[in-house]
């Protein structure tokens, strides 16, 4: 009665295009982040949560307490291991790669 008509495929050229698409989408909303400086509006909060907490002592423990446990889970499931070392790497060097990201290329 009804016959399905196939779907036509995603070819990689259109994949080309789509890519090349959100490239020159992102290229023009790329803004760098500063932190406040002291006086601005939400420079406690920052100052709170940034550098006593995830620069300081706070954020550098819980950062090896995820990586160890990422250690642990490694041999039974690698599939949980990975994501939590990547992780823990990255909240112990939190302040460079939100500098990095900031960086306009």
């Amino acid at each position: 009665m009804f016959k399905l008509i196939p779907a036509r495929a995603f070819r990689t050229i259109d994949k080309a295009g789509l890519f090349t698409l959100a490239v020159l989408a992102s290229a023009t909303i790329v803004h760098a982040f500063t932190a406040p400086a002291v006086g601005d509006l939400g420079y406690d909060i920052y100052d709170i949560v940034v550098n006593q907490g995830v620069k300081g002592p706070l954020g550098f423990v819980g950062g090896v307490a995820a990586f160890l446990f990422g250690v642990s889970r490694l041999f039974s499931n690698i599939m949980i291991g990975i994501p939590t070392i990547v992780a823990a790497v990255c909240l112990i060097k939190a302040d460079s790669i939100l500098m990095t990201f900031g960086m306009v290329i």
